[in-house]
């Protein structure tokens, strides 16, 4: 049991989970919690206290991404594009460790080529852009054996992480090639947190963790440009964020109800988002459902 993920704050029970031998928590970026999932997106305040007791952290990002829609090139872009700056800015997370994207269904040949891997060429872009060109995080996949293998041999991603189902295609035999990083072994309870048990592959002990110290300030605090007013989500099941002014573009994300933004400009209806108060823009939401605050 050294590694678990859990969607669920474990600030409050490090000190039982390392007794138990937990040596790595992999948690959540997203654009955005939910309201069964309030806790889902780790803080850097629990990155710190995970770092002080000694436990290594590893990151997954998932907004939905349980079916085919979920994917393509504009919502990789803008995944790619949140997971990096939450890394780099809110957490802190160090060079040449891992971002995990999830794809939490047992996805065919066609959903792969058509949706899922124009998705990682979208992360990968936004990784690009956002570094300058840099390299800084390595890109994983959480998914069934036959997504992370074809990912894999496109060279959209490095990591593996192969999901709990032995029945998604592919995945017995990564498990009995020895082709991935990490596999979800069962979910249980652990020190009253909901979370999965994981194991390494010996041979490819490296999967990309890391680990945050109390002084290790994230980058944001140097330079902090907000951008617009704030406004608060007065729908009542949330907003879409979407891709560009107009429902003909994508939805890229969702704003929770009662959620504060800050809105650069409003244009026809449509109100530029900087979800985060950083200074970028993050989407598109329908100005009729925002109230200043």
């Amino acid at each position: 049991m050294s590694i678990i993920d859990t969607p669920r704050n474990t600030t409050s029970k490090i000190t039982s989970l390392r007794a138990k031998g937990v040596q790595t928590v992999i948690r959540y970026y997203n654009f955005s919690n939910s309201l069964r999932l309030p806790e889902k997106r780790m803080e850097l305040a629990e990155a710190q206290a995970l770092g002080a007791k000694g436990i290594d952290i590893a990151v997954v990002f998932q907004q939905g991404q349980n079916k085919a829609v979920d994917f393509s090139k504009l919502k990789g872009i803008a995944a790619g594009r949140r997971a990096y700056r939450y890394a780099h800015d809110n957490i802190g997370q160090p060079a040449d460790s891992a971002i995990y994207f999830s794809v939490d269904f047992d996805a065919d040949e066609s959903e792969i080529d058509n949706n899922i891997a124009l998705y990682f060429q979208g992360v990968k872009e936004a990784f690009a852009q956002e570094s300058g060109g840099e390299h800084e995080y390595r890109i994983g996949a959480y998914g069934s054996g036959l997504t992370c293998t074809k990912l894999t041999e496109k060279g959209l991603i490095e990591f593996t992480w192969l999901a709990m189902s032995r029945g998604f295609r592919g995945t017995k035999a990564a498990l009995a090639a020895g082709n991935y990083h990490l596999v979800q072994l069962k979910e249980d309870k652990l020190c009253e947190l909901d979370v999965d048990f994981n194991d390494v592959n010996p041979a490819r002990s490296n999967f990309g963790a890391f680990s945050i110290q109390d002084d290790a300030a994230p980058h944001s605090v140097i330079t902090v440009a907000t951008v617009g007013d704030q406004y608060k989500v007065i729908a009542r099941n949330g907003l879409r964020l979407r891709g560009g002014a107009g429902t003909q573009f994508e939805v890229i994300g969702s704003l929770r109800a009662g959620q504060v933004v800050f809105v650069a400009t409003i244009n026809n209806g449509w109100a530029r988002i900087d979800v985060e108060g950083d200074g970028q823009i993050d989407g598109f939401a329908s100005s009729d459902f925002l109230e200043r605050v």
